[in-house]
């Protein structure tokens, strides 16, 4: 999660605008959500 974080970072360093800074969210986002949503889902169904 480190490297997402970091290419975020570095991206949205590099942004102009609010648009481009928010579409560098929305992009960082589901990569987040692309590598751990399974697992998170798992965990919620197990805690319930």
């Amino acid at each position: 999660m480190e490297d997402v974080k970091q290419n975020a970072e570095q991206l949205f360093s590099n942004s102009e605008n609010e648009q481009e800074a928010f579409e560098v969210f929305i992009k960082a986002m589901t990569q987040i959500i692309e590598k751990y949503g399974k697992i998170v889902l798992h965990e919620l169904d197990y805690a319930a």
